[in-house]
């Protein structure tokens, strides 16, 4: 007998949790406060995020996961034993776990991250590619022979791969994502300006005024810092045409992977993506002109997925009802003591 049955997408932004029958039943912040000096937790997820630009000295911000690997093995086990004891509450037998990982993930990855959910609590834990996974949520059918190009853009990494009936054909991951664009807005802030501004507050720059496209009608938004030089705080203006020109090379970075892919899959499939196009997931794909940028510099086709946040998560969902077809395609379930 197995117990529940979890889908896990792990990504460096967000926790996002999906329960069998249930559908998402979590989705927070990948992200804990500690003390600093007796190293015990504070707070983690949504209420982390909301501490996190206040801190005191005696307390610490913790990242359990960074691009698509642990950095943490702690505190990623302290946060996914809490939320896996949240949702299995008085179940005895312990959860299968379905989880997607990038396409970059290496073999040790992949135990550190077993050993991980193992000690949170999981029986036995499958791997999926989050591309396919997230081609799935986003309503690619796993027996379409139909060649599409998946672009995941997560907080810590960016997946593109060719997805056909279920399988990958052709991925490339490059190490760019959301916190990667949060964090050139608070150093082109602190650099240009001389203002010290927190992860929330250049993360609200970049979801109002941010963009992958130049805009022809300029917007602004008036935002609060510290001064460097006095100490004291201060409000400034940053304007959309700023924050485009600081996160275009980041946006390139992701077209040039798109690019790769394209260069390194088999002709027919590449012909079936002049059709089907360019699926963005993850939540980076929500930048304003996200979209409309990769089809103007690939020349493809690009749309978003209805809910691209999501697409990883739901993917899992539906892949745990095609689960002879992930076996008979060499996805197994193992536990830590199967991997020793």
């Amino acid at each position: 007998m197995v117990g529940m049955k979890l889908a896990i997408d792990f990504g460096s932004a967000n926790l996002t949790i999906f329960a069998e029958n249930k559908g998402i039943v979590l989705c927070e912040p990948s992200l804990m406060i500690f003390d600093k000096y007796s190293g015990k937790p504070i707070a983690m997820g949504e209420e982390a995020k909301k501490m996190r630009d206040r801190l005191p000295a005696s307390m610490v911000e913790v990242v359990p996961i960074k691009d698509g690997s642990v950095s943490d093995y702690d505190a990623a086990c302290l946060m996914l034993r809490e939320y896996i004891n949240k949702i299995c509450m008085g179940r005895l037998l312990k959860p299968a776990v379905l989880m997607c990982v990038p396409g970059s993930v290496t073999a040790l990855e992949k135990k550190t991250l077993i050993d991980v959910l193992t000690r949170a609590g999981a029986g036995r834990v499958c791997f999926v590619e989050e591309a396919l996974a997230a081609s799935v949520g986003a309503g690619v059918g796993i027996r379409d022979p139909k060649g599409i190009l998946i672009c995941d853009i997560g907080g810590g990494i960016s997946d593109c791969a060719v997805v056909s009936m279920g399988r990958i054909a052709a991925e490339k991951s490059v190490r760019v994502g959301g916190n990667d664009l949060t964090k050139a807005i608070r150093d082109y802030v602190f650099r240009e300006h001389g203002i010290e501004v927190g992860p929330g507050t250049a993360e609200e720059i970049k979801k109002t005024v941010g963009s992958a496209i130049f805009r022809t009608e300029e917007i602004c938004i008036v935002a609060g810092g510290k001064n460097c030089e006095t100490g004291l705080p201060v409000l400034f203006e940053i304007t959309s045409t700023e924050v485009y020109w600081i996160l275009k090379s980041y946006v390139e970075e992701i077209s040039d992977c798109i690019r790769s892919v394209l260069e390194s899959a088999p002709v027919e499939l590449v012909t079936d993506v002049a059709e089907t196009g360019i699926l963005l997931c993850g939540g980076t794909a929500n930048l304003f002109g996200m979209d409309r940028c990769i089809e103007w510099s690939v020349g493809l086709t690009t749309r978003r997925a209805q809910q691209p946040e999501d697409s990883a998560a739901l993917g899992l969902g539906k892949l745990w009802k095609e689960k002879h077809f992930l076996e008979l395609n060499g996805y197994v379930f193992s536990s830590s003591d199967e991997e020793d």
